[in-house]
């Protein structure tokens, strides 16, 4: 009997879930693969149902399927979920994802013949991804040891090696095309080879590592602090949190610890999120039976005051006066880049403002990651005068505090400008026209949602399409119609042509034009 791999059996349980023909396009972006590499499968999947008395039936141009009743689906899906006979096929990302947090994680020395063996590949292979792996590791500062008649071994800073295993249970390293991790708020941190632990040793490993993060636990503490705060952290800024707190645990139950230079530490001291990593710190401590230290705690204050908010924790500014000063200075420069007095006032732009530029600050001068997926936001290059303002804004942070903001920083400060300036602009159009031919009934719906829309057109006024006239249309400032105009009004750019029900598109076109 043939040797029915991990690929295969995801194909066929992909196939026998859909109930219908399923294409190799389809499939290989459900199984994050290329098409050739799904039809390179197929063999083996044929050859596999052929010895359960099954067949594989192709519908040219449609894709694959699999004829059977209920009872027989049942039947072939328990067998396949069973790991008798089925091999562990790894991509070269997942390899390397496990070999990283496999030598991460690891206190002595692996020889390259015990790689081969948990990993059961070949040697070339294994020395092509731990090149790999290396390259990576020398970008987080940390240094891959090998020596002959010593082995494997990663040195470097704890600071290091934990941002290290962040990015990778994250995601975001140069090898995380197929992410072996997902982590949410409902089921933590999740490990998407778990299933298979058992088919390799190197999975089952890494497997056994996942299970020693108590991600939710983590998540709980984060939401206590929360509380104690008196303010919110972002949703994602959560999910950082907990895993960067897991990470931290796991690393000091084994002995290692951070070091952090005293000036700062006394720093750190006396901020007010203090008391509150420190009980964090007793919590993990007692759960996990292990000793922080000053250094650890520490860690605990950086990661906080690093962290995304939805709004400014109360007394934050206070205690840091530069951000204090920062904050008014900055308000007056894009009311006056604007020429918008109102902007100055504006609070939810203030408060956007140093919700982004205070940890994105904190994060520059601890040294600390944040996921880039998640901080990625931004505008088309159209918005030229938010660009250029942004630009401005960065410039002053890096006059005020010594610190360069990051593109997706600066990105984010484009998007909270245009959303201030759509705020606080003056609108100029007191004359709107709407023009409705179907009748009145059809009319006053129309402008019973363009109020409910856009509070701001106080003045429509409803015209009869026979009783349009060059002077009305110059002396409109928006014409809103159900119909197309005539000829000579027709490319007109104050026109704008739209549904009776005020669809959701149109709603879109004239927030444009408005904006």
């Amino acid at each position: 009997m043939i040797t029915f791999t991990t690929r295969q059996r995801e194909i066929l349980k992909i196939i026998l879930d859909a109930n219908r023909p399923i294409g190799s396009v389809e499939l290989a972006k459900l199984l994050h693969i290329t098409p050739r590499q799904v039809n390179y499968s197929m063999k083996g999947v044929k050859v596999w149902l052929q010895q359960h008395d099954q067949d594989l039936s192709v519908v040219p141009g449609v894709g694959f399927a699999v004829k059977l009743t209920a009872d027989q689906t049942r039947t072939l899906s328990q067998q396949i979920n069973g790991h008798s006979g089925v091999q562990i096929i790894l991509s070269v990302s997942q390899r390397q994802q496990l070999l990283a947090l496999f030598l991460l994680t690891r206190r002595e020395p692996f020889i390259l013949a015990q790689l081969e063996t948990i990993s059961q590949v070949s040697r070339m292979t294994i020395l092509k991804d731990i090149n790999e792996v290396d390259e990576w590791l020398h970008e987080q500062n940390l240094r891959l040891i090998r020596k002959p008649h010593f082995g494997i071994l990663i040195s470097g800073a704890e600071h290091d090696c934990q941002q290290a295993l962040t990015k990778l249970l994250w995601g975001e390293t140069p090898f995380s095309s197929e992410p072996i991790t997902e982590i949410t708020h409902s089921d933590g941190l999740m490990f998407t080879l778990e299933g298979d632990a058992q088919l390799l040793p190197l999975v089952e490993y890494i497997n056994d590592y996942f299970a020693s993060l108590h991600i939710q636990r983590a998540i709980s503490l984060v939401a206590k602090a929360e509380e104690q705060f008196g303010g919110r952290f972002t949703d994602d800024a959560v999910l950082h949190l907990a895993l960067v707190f897991s990470v931290m645990s796991n690393r000091v139950q084994a002995g290692n610890h951070l070091d952090v230079d005293d000036k700062l530490l006394a720093s750190l001291q006396s901020a007010k999120m203090w008391p509150v990593a420190s009980y964090i710190a007793k919590r993990l401590a007692r759960e996990s039976n292990s000793i922080w230290k000053s250094g650890d705690v520490a860690a605990i204050v950086m990661e906080m005051m690093a962290a995304p908010r939805n709004e400014i924790l109360p007394g934050e500014l206070e205690h840091e006066s530069d951000f204090s000063a920062l904050s008014e200075r900055l308000m007056d420069h894009i009311s006056q880049a604007f020429g918008i007095s109102k902007l100055k006032h504006d609070r939810t732009l203030q408060n956007g403002l140093m919700n982004n530029i205070v940890p994105a600050c904190f994060r520059q001068r601890f040294n600390l990651w944040f996921p880039v997926a998640l901080n990625n936001a931004g505008l088309p290059d159209r918005y030229e005068k938010e660009h250029v303002v942004a630009e401005e804004v960065s410039q002053l942070v890096y006059e005020f505090t010594g610190v360069t903001l990051p593109q997706s920083e600066v990105n984010n400060l484009v998007v909270l400008l245009r959303a201030a300036f759509i705020r606080n602009r003056s609108y100029r159009f007191d004359h709107v026209i709407v023009i409705c031919p179907s009748g009145m009934a059809t009319a006053q719906l129309l402008v019973a949602r363009l109020h409910a829309r856009f509070p701001n057109l106080s003045n429509l006024e409803v015209v009869s399409l026979r009783d349009l006239t060059p002077l009305l249309v110059s002396s409109a400032d928006l014409i809103l119609t159900t119909v197309p105009l005539p000829r000579q009004y027709a490319n007109n750019q104050k026109v704008i042509q739209v549904h009776p029900l005020l669809m959701p598109k149109d709603i879109d076109t004239i927030t444009q034009f408005l904006s």
